[in-house]
Order: structure tokens, then C-alpha cells, then sequence
């Protein structure tokens, strides 16, 4: 039974790194000015370099530890559904996730990516997500949002706007955040 999980996992990973980028042109009727999804000061990023064979390790085992079961939901899963209680950046930390030093420009930019849009997000998924970047968005030092971003196959997750993030997504918005955290890599 294993074998057949593990060949599963090893074609959604492949058919992963085939799919192909669909450009869509983003039509914009009226210029406004972006309402943000969250009122924040403060952006923190945190990056995870997981190799394509830690993530097949990963999938290819029932984790059993608390450590592993909360890496796990924390990489390829929801959590956190909400905000969490505790601090958790200090989860991140324990799961080897690392603080990028971003500038007062990079955190604009990354602010304009997650605002409120007229375009909507109509791809669907076709591989597990790997939420290697989470932005975490702070207003007076307190969390505020979290944003689970996995550039690969384009999933993401946003806690804590009040706004309506569901049009969040399109590959050109998701090109331009890469672009603003890892500005040296080729896309």
C-alpha cells in the first residue's frame, strides 16, 4: 500500500513541476487607489528552503510526533485557521522557517500584492500545496494577518483580513510578491 502512495505522490510532484503558467490580462476600468487587506505597520516574511526530497519524505510518511503532525498542517495544511493564541513566529522558528530582512520599500510593495482587487482568481489547483513563504502582517507589534503564500502551484492562505481575499491569486500578483522577496531569482 505504501509503494502506491509513494507512486501517487511522486506523479503529483512531477505533474507539479510540468504545469504550465496561464497570463491573465488584468483589465482595469477605473484606476483606484488598493484598499489593503490588513491596516498593518509592520511586515515580517519567513522563508523555508524544504528540498523536493524532504517534501517526498514528508508526504510519504503518517507523521507521528506533535512536531511532525504541526510541521505538517503547518507546511502542506490550514493551519492556523485564525489568529493564533501564542506567538507564532516562535512556531516558525521551531519548524526552521527564517526572518527575511525586508526594507521599508519591500513592505509597501508586498502591501499593494495583498490589496483588494478588481480581478478574480478562476484557476484551480492541481498539486499539494507547499507554503515554504508566510508573511505575517502586525499593527503596534501584534499579529494582525497571515499570509501562507506556495508559488509553485499558486494556493495560498489568508487569516485575519476583513476583506473578501478570494479574487488573491493570479499568477501575475503572485510573480510580483516573488519578485519583491527574492529579487536575484529567475522566475
Amino acid at each position: 500500500m505504501k509503494k502506491y502512495i509513494f507512486v501517487l505522490i511522486v506523479i503529483v510532484i512531477s505533474s507539479c513541476n510540468n504545469s504550465i503558467k496561464v497570463d491573465v490580462v488584468d483589465k482595469k476600468v477605473v484606476e483606484k487607489e488598493l484598499t489593503p487587506f490588513f491596516d498593518s505597520n509592520k511586515i515580517d516574511h519567513y522563508y523555508l528552503n524544504f528540498s523536493e526530497e524532504d517534501f517526498v519524505k514528508l508526504t510519504s510518511k503518517i507523521p507521528s510526533t506533535k512536531k511532525e503532525k504541526e510541521f505538517s498542517n503547518l507546511y502542506m495544511g490550514y493551519y492556523p485557521d485564525s489568529i493564533p493564541k501564542e506567538n507564532f513566529e516562535k512556531i516558525l522558528l521551531k519548524h526552521n522557517y527564517k526572518k527575511s530582512n525586508l526594507s521599508i520599500k519591500q513592505e509597501k510593495k508586498i502591501q499593494n500584492v495583498f490589496s483588494a482587487q478588481d480581478s478574480l482568481m478562476t484557476e484551480g489547483y492541481a498539486c499539494v500545496a507547499e507554503y515554504r513563504d508566510i508573511f505575517i502582517f502586525k499593527k503596534k507589534e501584534k499579529t494582525i494577518g497571515i499570509a501562507k503564500i506556495c508559488f509553485k502551484c499558486g494556493r495560498f492562505q489568508i487569516i485575519g483580513s476583513k476583506l473578501d481575499v478570494s479574487g488573491f491569486g493570479l499568477w501575475s500578483e503572485l510573480d510580483r510578491l516573488k519578485s519583491i522577496i527574492r529579487p536575484n531569482e529567475k522566475p
